[in-house]
């Protein structure tokens, strides 16, 4: 009897255990994904060749754009790109 309920509880167990740490693994992904800052840029002109570093913004789109000083009145804040141009939008972190 013993070995019997054994053999119907452990699967049980063990995929609760599986499910937990999915969901887990899953939920750290996604924190880590909106914790990482990114330098802004000012575009200094049209082509956006040339840039100025000023506040820290986020890549995670929440709504609001990353803007000098973090306020609604600043300039518009970009990101470099791989071709090292600032046109990648920013937002507030």
């Amino acid at each position: 009897m013993k070995t019997n309920l054994t053999k119907q509880v452990l699967p049980v167990v063990v995929f609760a255990l599986a499910t937990v740490g999915a969901f887990t693994t899953h939920a750290m992904n996604e924190r880590s994904e909106t914790a990482a800052p990114i330098r802004g840029y000012i575009k200094l002109n049209p082509e956006a060749t040339s840039c100025e570093e000023h506040d820290m913004c986020s890549t995670t789109n929440n709504g609001t754009i990353c803007r000098v000083g973090l306020l609604p009145t600043g300039a518009q804040l970009f990101g470099k790109n791989s071709a090292n141009q600032c046109k990648v939008p920013v937002y507030k972190p």
